[in-house]
């Protein structure tokens, strides 16, 4: 092998060393990005035949070098960081995240869980992409907020009250609930205050009177019945269906009760709203995901709500995917992906919101890289001086004997 030879190996050196340096770079540099796989450097020996004719060395094959090939991406989970944003998210497992680009309509795949509604649709950190749902038929769809910025009133249909009633109470002197809450079907709310007095006790039990009023105008009234002396509401007889008017509204069909543990006793009445249900109408006042990757809704009028599924994809093999920048990668073929939802199976995890996962790089391992790499380049470059060097006295050795 010429000297020349030992000059091209070692630059081969050189160029594997510098690639592989620029390698653990980019790896260092991406140290605390969100969802960022590490890169590996991967090379191989290259080896050249001499096929001289005659003399030494004829047929003899020898080392021609280093072979700079493709660099392989770790695909291992990050480590688990909290956030506290709810539309962040973390798979706890090695699924990946699907987008899609509205521009262009490219699917990509992420573990970067940093996401946040942008214009109603849940977008990477960036806005550029948004993210995947899983239909009932298996296809992928937006993650939007369409339909679900506000929850619509209900009508209050139903009161139920509970407590004490005192057997002393006259109607002259009634037990009294000064607030009783309902909700017209436009999501209206009206205030009405009830009086609740005894009558005639007859066959064991005493029928009580319930008037209700908004300010001075009466809203309905009815008879609920206890066991007398002191007992409980009658079951059967503790409720009376009644129909109220607000001022300049449509009428309002309810329905008022007793809790069957309502009690009429000699102790002092205290009645009090057990519950009332409808509502007015509400907006939006937070949103997350459950372990299952649903979106979760929650109003100002203290309801809730779904939507849609977060889509999850997984690979038999990730030597399809091929980096495309902002923590994406895309596949070569795209029905290689298996669709799912987390928690579906083992094999697609769960998802926790208010946490993302950071990068797989390990800052130790890649100084001992940076050692080793710095070493060899070192010794690369002394091959090309010594074989520099030796040519030269070789020239000057010839030049002499001339």
């Amino acid at each position: 092998m010429s000297l020349s030879s030992s000059i091209d190996i070692g630059q081969s050196g050189l160029i594997g060393f510098s690639q592989e340096l620029q390698i653990i770079s980019n790896n260092v540099a991406n140290l605390n990005t969100p969802g960022f796989k590490g890169s590996g450097a991967q090379f191989a020996d290259l080896f050249s035949a001499n096929n001289g004719l005659g003399g030494q060395g004829a047929n003899e094959e020898s080392g021609g070098g280093l072979q700079v090939l493709p660099s392989v991406i770790n695909f291992s989970g990050g480590q688990e960081t909290q956030t506290g944003v709810t539309t962040n998210l973390f798979i706890n497992g090695n699924s990946f995240f699907v987008t899609r680009d509205p521009k262009t309509g490219q699917i990509a795949y992420t573990q970067d869980g940093q996401f946040a509604f942008t214009k109603g649709y849940l977008t990477n950190s960036t806005g550029d992409t948004r993210v995947q749902g899983l239909t009932s038929s298996g296809g992928l769809q937006d993650i939007s907020l369409s339909g679900l910025e506000n929850s619509a009133p209900k009508v209050s249909t139903n009161i139920t009250l509970n407590g004490n009633l005192s057997t002393t109470a006259t109607p002259a002197n009634p037990a009294t609930i000064s607030s009783i809450v309902v909700f017209d079907a436009t999501g209206a709310s009206h205030a009405l205050s009830a009086t609740l007095a005894p009558g005639t006790t007859a066959g064991g039990q005493t029928p009580w009177t319930v008037t209700l009023s908004d300010g001075a105008t009466p809203a309905g009234s009815g008879l609920v019945y206890f066991a007398s002396p002191a007992g409980t509401a009658v079951t059967g007889k503790n409720s009376f269906q009644f129909t109220y008017t607000p001022s300049g509204g449509t009428a309002i069909q309810l329905t008022l009760t007793m809790d069957p543990n309502s009690t009429s006793t000699n102790s002092q009445s205290s009645v009090s709203v057990e519950s009332v249900d409808g509502y007015g109408a509400g907006t939006m006042t937070s949103e997350t995901f459950n372990a299952s990757g649903q979106l979760q809704l929650t109003y100002s009028n203290g309801q809730t709500a779904t939507g849609p599924t977060i889509a999850l994809a997984n690979f038999q093999s990730t030597t399809a995917l091929k980096q495309n920048g902002a923590n994406g990668f895309v596949a070569s073929n795209n029905n290689s992906a298996q669709l799912g939802t987390a928690g579906a199976t083992s094999a697609w995890g769960t998802v926790t919101a208010g946490a993302i996962e950071g990068s797989n790089v390990d800052l130790s391992t890649e100084f001992s890289d940076i050692i080793v790499t710095q070493r060899g380049y070192q010794a690369a470059s002394e091959l090309i001086s010594t074989a520099n060097q030796m040519m030269q006295d070789v020239l000057q050795m010839k030049g002499q004997g001339g």
